[in-house]
């Protein structure tokens, strides 16, 4: 199983955001690109879809970009990664029982919800603060 990479570069444009909103100036989806080696076009559309799930306000025009919307700590990775993904699940019966008509007699569905509810707890148990807080030398 993988992420795509819809989860994976959000994650990162959020993080980078969260880092580089410094005295109320929005972090513009060009910067974040080259910054992050994230094809421009896929970004914009990924920034749509963390704005349209509040997880960023955008500034428009020439001096616009994105800001962090709320507290980083108050973000949890799990909510990003399914906002971007949908339902995280390693197999479609966890979520949708009735697209395959073994779930009843299925020896391996035990497996597969286990599987899936330690990947939701360890996605869960993270927020973005956790990948911005500084570092204590």
């Amino acid at each position: 199983m993988k992420l795509s990479t819809r989860s994976r570069y959000g994650l990162r444009a959020l993080i980078y955001i969260a880092k580089n909103q410094k005295e109320g100036n929005p972090v513009s989806v060009r910067r974040i690109s080259e910054a992050e080696e994230i094809p421009l076009r896929y970004l914009e559309r990924i920034m749509r879809v963390l704005s349209q799930n509040k997880f960023v306000k955008a500034e428009v025009g020439a001096e616009g970009g994105y800001y962090i919307n709320g507290d980083p700590k108050e973000i949890k990775i799990l909510e990003v990664v399914e906002a971007l993904e949908g339902r995280t699940a390693l197999v479609d019966c966890i979520v949708s029982p009735n697209k395959c008509k073994r779930v009843s007699q299925c020896e391996t569905r035990p497996l597969w919800i286990e599987m899936t509810n330690k990947l939701r707890e360890t996605l869960a148990k993270y927020t973005l603060y956790d990948f911005v807080k500084e570092e204590k030398t």
